[in-house]
């Protein structure tokens, strides 16, 4: 954001926001509010409009999270699959995953799994 001065603290353990106000407006915040900040932008950008597009366009460029860790259980109540990704920058986050779709999930991956990394463009399952 313009203007607005991002510091991470030496510690690591706190970042410091300067707002170009007048008077200056000047916040640290510690591990714990930045995850506190970060869930309530979240839920907040979740209702706003326009809400995130819902199809994501193929072969555009991202910042992958490489190697991210991750878990999946069975959802106790609706025997859905519960799906968990460790976001360095977010934490954990949690997704039901029906059945249709994990079935749909596992097989792209094991086609993709399959095909290898040297796979011409275009020849990758999506």
């Amino acid at each position: 954001m313009a203007g607005i001065d991002w510091k991470l603290e030496q510690d690591r353990r706190a970042i410091t926001i300067t707002f170009p106000t007048d008077p200056g407006l000047r916040m640290t915040l510690s591990v714990e509010r930045v995850d506190e900040v970060l869930r309530i932008l979240g839920f907040l950008r979740s209702h706003m409009e326009p809400e995130i597009e819902r199809k994501f366009a193929p072969a555009q460029k991202v910042e992958g999270i490489s190697h991210p860790i991750w878990m999946t259980e069975p959802d106790a109540l609706g025997g859905e699959s519960l799906l968990h990704i460790r976001d360095p920058r977010y934490g954990w986050l949690h997704y039901l995953i029906p059945s249709d779709e994990a079935r749909k999930l596992a097989d792209l991956f094991r086609a993709q799994a399959e095909i290898g990394p040297d796979a011409p463009p275009g020849t990758r399952p999506h």
